[in-house]
């Protein structure tokens, strides 16, 4: 093996790992961060990126976030750029062969920004956030390449000062960084010609280059009206409208400054470094471990945020087999790591001694036990629903609401409500969130799609066609575009193709517009529950049902099982729905006439049996125990799954 190959080796084999982690185990959040982007083959759309300082950038940076939604290919595209954004650190900072894994920590840091974001992708402003800090990390390293190689004074001025404008104007605080790491390697000595500035020299550039990166953006500033002179020093950087958030967020990159500036100022010393053999074998060993660990720390993993994407996607196709795996697949997947811990947590009881150390020592475990988040729960009752499967199968799968694994919970709004309400029938609302999604964080792929759908059930052609005409100049949706426009058109071919012909049924109520307070769920079990008129459809009566079932209100579910026999043909009642009536009966003490099959009413004698019969110290010790023999009746719903929180 040659010396070249052997040194680019650890080099590509850490690519194609990136690449192989982004594309089979991040490839969802790739898609829905495509999905959150626009970019539109159009000279308005291009010319909006002028129109503040860094737009160019974004509009850089969106043209490659378009290729996510095909995971492998926009993976490929960025694992290619931080390859090339490492290579051209290590060259131009100089690094000796012994340090050159240093070149790896911008790229980590870049890496850390994008896959650090978690729930944070659901708020950011703009969306093309994923490529654009990318591109402006090699914009920086051209500045201040392009002002070490000039061997003049006057040519480094000249260098400094078209970047400041241009650079700025164009990419934002990126090449005021590389202005900034550009004056500091002057100072530093730094200079890739064989002449060696004089001190003064060096310190001219390096004071000239300080100066323009304050008196450029004031005087750009004074030229543009659509930001705050607060912000000048921070164009170019992703934005949230949470200031926590956005603290966060721009955390990676201000990191992402320093280091850069760093490496400009002790360049000079990585010479020295160079002719020392003490620890030279394992500097380089070290330094990867270390940002290897990092990287793994700091990197976003939740099995419940990747099931949401992923069923969410699924959602989009309507393809609710794949939201029904994906639900079941991740609740599988916890099950060794539960039995261990069940195990443990059983050790540890029989030695509790009071009612107080079991509920400690249960909620010492309680995060080891699977449980799912409320939008997991909503894609699965609507993926059963349009299966016609939810009033049997409902309540067979684990249920609750366990928090986001997240900086700041974000509302379930910001994440599905258009997409909830669309499926539900609630196409008002859904073109509310649509309008909210638009004003708060600007237009994406997503939510011109579902304008364009809304515009079509309600038969608004021309309305349509405003966001049809957007999409046929985007890359990856103009054939939707194409399709979608030929059904606007036909109101009956429409009605028998997806999404529509599964929409329609859930719209027989007076569908308004109103204000959910940003709390989907909710909304959706009151409008369920109240908004039903008398031409209602049995799919409107089946999720009114279901949703009384749910709200665990005994005189909801009475009134909604009337409305539900009153337009269905069913000859023999679901199980869960046996099971509802069976237990308010009794609660209630009423025969409500109700017939009820004979397993329905021993496996609620079985359930009741042994929890009269368990010497459990507390309820939650109780709960495992009762859910893994009766975790697929209404019953164990009923009495268990309690006090859910929704946001």
């Amino acid at each position: 093996m040659s010396p070249t190959v052997k040194k680019a080796l650890p080099v590509s084999a850490s690519a194609v790992i990136l690449w192989a982690v982004l594309t089979f185990s991040q490839g969802a959040v790739l898609r829905k961060t495509s999905d959150l982007s626009l970019f539109l083959f159009d000279w308005n759309f291009l010319r909006e990126s002028f129109l503040i300082p860094g737009g160019f950038l974004g509009w850089a940076g969106s043209f490659f976030t378009q290729f996510l939604n095909i995971p492998w290919l926009g993976a490929l595209i960025w694992v290619l750029l931080l390859l090339l954004a490492g290579t051209l650190t290590a060259r131009t900072v100089a690094l000796p062969q012994s340090l050159r894994p240093l070149a790896a920590v911008p790229v980590a840091l870049l890496v850390i920004a994008n896959m650090s974001l978690g729930y944070g992708m659901f708020i950011m402003r703009p969306q093309d956030y994923f490529f654009a800090p990318t591109l402006g990390y090699l914009l920086m390293l051209g500045i201040a390449a392009a002002a070490w190689r000039i061997p003049t004074l006057w040519g480094k001025l000249a260098v400094i000062a078209v970047s400041a404008f241009a650079g700025f104007y164009l990419a934002g605080i990126f090449a005021l960084a590389g202005v900034a790491a550009a004056g500091t390697g002057i100072l530093a000595g730094h200079d890739d010609n064989s002449r060696n500035p004089a001190l003064w020299e060096r310190i001219l550039s390096f004071v000239f280059a300080l100066a323009v990166c304050i008196i450029v953006p004031l005087i750009l500033y004074g030229l543009f009206t659509r930001y705050r002179l607060a912000d000048s020093w921070s164009l170019g950087l992703p934005s949230i409208s949470d200031d926590e958030w956005t603290a966060t967020v721009r955390r990676p990159y201000w990191i992402l400054f320093g280091t850069f500036l760093l490496f400009a100022a002790v360049r000079p010393l990585f010479a020295e470094a160079e002719k020392r053999n003490a620890g030279r074998r394992f500097a380089g060993p070290a330094i990867a471990a270390v940002i290897v660990a990092a990287t793994a720390t700091f990197w976003y993993s939740d099995s419940n945020f990747k099931a949401e994407i992923r069923m969410s996607l699924a959602a989009d196709r309507c393809d609710w087999d794949e939201v029904l795996d994906i639900y079941r697949d991740v609740s599988t997947r916890h099950a060794g790591r539960e039995r261990k811990a069940l195990d443990k947590r059983k050790a540890e009881l029989s030695g509790a001694t009071s009612t107080v150390q079991a509920q400690m020592i249960v909620k010492k475990y309680d995060s080891r036990f699977f449980r799912p988040t409320r939008i997991m729960v909503m894609f699965r009752d609507l993926a059963l629903l349009k299966q016609g499967k939810a009033l049997d199968e409902a309540f067979t799968m684990r249920d609750g609401g366990v928090l986001q694994k997240s900086l700041n919970q974000i509302p379930m709004a910001f994440q599905a409500a258009r997409q909830l309400y669309m499926n539900y029938g609630m196409v008002n609302m859904a073109y509310r969130w649509c309008l909210e999604d638009q004003v708060e964080h600007g237009w994406c792929f997503g939510t011109l799609k579902y304008m364009a759908t809304y515009a079509t059930l309600m038969n608004e052609t021309e309305f349509a066609a405003k966001y049809f005409d957007k999409l046929d100049k985007t890359l990856f949706f103009r054939g939707w575009s194409r399709k979608h426009r030929v059904l606007s058109a036909d109101v009956q071919a429409m009605s028998q193709e997806l999404p529509y012909r599964e929409i329609i049924p859930y719209m027989s109520f007076d569908d308004r517009m109103s204000n959910d307070l940003v709390k989907c769920e909710t909304y959706t079990m009151r409008h369920f529950l109240e908004d039903r008129d008398a031409i209602a459809s049995h799919e409107f009566d089946c999720a009114a049902l279901l949703w009384a079932m749910r709200s665990q209100d005994i005189g909801m579910f009475w009134k909604a099982l009337a409305q539900y026999l009153s337009t269905g043909s069913e000859k023999a009642l679901p199980r869960h729905v046996q099971e509802a009536a069976y237990l308010y009966s009794i609660l209630e003490k009423k025969d409500m006439g109700i017939p009820t099959d004979k397993s329905v009413r021993d496996s609620y004698d079985s359930f009741m049996n042994f929890i009269q019969r368990s010497s459990f110290s507390c309820k939650e010790e109780m709960d495992i125990p009762v859910r893994q023999k009766f975790g697929n009746t209404f019953y164990y719903f009923y009495y268990f799954v309690r006090g859910v929180q929704t946001f």
